[in-house]
Order: structure tokens, then sequence, then C-alpha cells
């Protein structure tokens, strides 16, 4: 496990989605150090890895969590996936711990807490990470496109379930 000059265990958590992706670190479960969203249009892998690998050298994770596009209920695409196993990929050259959470347990975990959809799992999360609460997306309409907050939170749940099935 790779550790931080002042000895504190980072959880760097990546969720690549259709526009780019949303990232966090978060130092345990009830602190986080940092989150944001990369959107690159026209959309790159190339560029994508690049911010990525930028953002692996900022904090020095000691471990990266990302979504598994392999679960049961995923709708991952091709570009997405193909980002997904180029991460993986760096990660273990790189000698960096990586761990795939899929939306399944991810749903799995926040149900316990009364939590199961996107927006409902995005509520309970400002509640506890106050930080958040200018991001929080409004309920989506049907027809509505996802907001461009949405993966900060998603990223912030697979990083949650990871320290939750653990720790």
């Amino acid at each position: 496990m790779r550790v931080t000059p002042n000895n504190k265990r980072i959880v760097f958590s990546i969720y690549p989605h259709a526009n780019g992706f949303g990232y966090v670190y978060l130092e345990n479960a009830r602190k986080l150090l940092d989150h944001g969203t990369i959107r690159v249009n026209p959309i790159n892998n190339f560029v994508l890895m690049a911010r990525i690998k930028k953002l692996l050298e900022y904090f020095r994770p000691s471990v990266v969590i990302a979504v598994d596009p392999e679960g049961k209920a995923s709708r991952t695409g091709k570009r997405v996936r193909k980002l997904i196993k180029k991460i993986v990929t760096y990660c273990d050259n790189n000698k960096i711990p990586i761990y795939q959470i899929s939306r399944d347990q991810i749903r799995e975990v926040f149900r316990q807490f009364g939590s199961s959809t996107k927006y409902e799992i995005s509520q309970m999360l400002v509640s506890e990470f106050q930080e958040l609460v200018s991001r929080l997306p409004k309920k989506r309409k049907l027809w509505a496109g996802e907001d461009r907050n949405m993966p900060i939170f998603d990223a912030l749940s697979l990083g949650l379930t990871w320290l939750y099935l653990h720790d």
C-alpha cells in the first residue's frame, strides 16, 4: 500500500461516464479531500487518461476505486469500458492497488441506509458532506439528461461503498 508523506491513506475514486469522469479523494468515510468533474469535448480517451494520470500524481493515492462495467445492471458503453481497462492497466503498471465496484454493489450498500436511486443516494451524501450542497443535482425528469454534477456523487458513492466493504 502506498502511503502519502504524512502516513495517511488516501482513496481516489473515479467514475467515468459518456462525457468524461467524476472523481473524489477521500481520507476516510467522513473526510472528503477533493472532488470534481472533468468533461472533454470532443470526447477522447487519450485526453482523459492524461487528466487521470495528473490526478493520480496530485495526491498519490494509496488505492484507486473504479466502477466495474461488467456489473449485472451496467449499461456502460464500449468507449468507457476501454477507458476503465486503461485505468486498471495504468494502476497495475504503477503498482497502485485498484478495486472495481459495480453499481449493484453500490445500491446494495446504500439500500441498507434507505437509499436506492442515484438521486436518493446523492441527497444522503449531501447530508454527510456539507461541502457538496451547491453541487446537489435537482430531481431528474424522465425526459431530461443527467445533471453535470452527478458523476461527483457517483464517484463518492463508489469510494464510500469500497470503504464500507473493506474497513
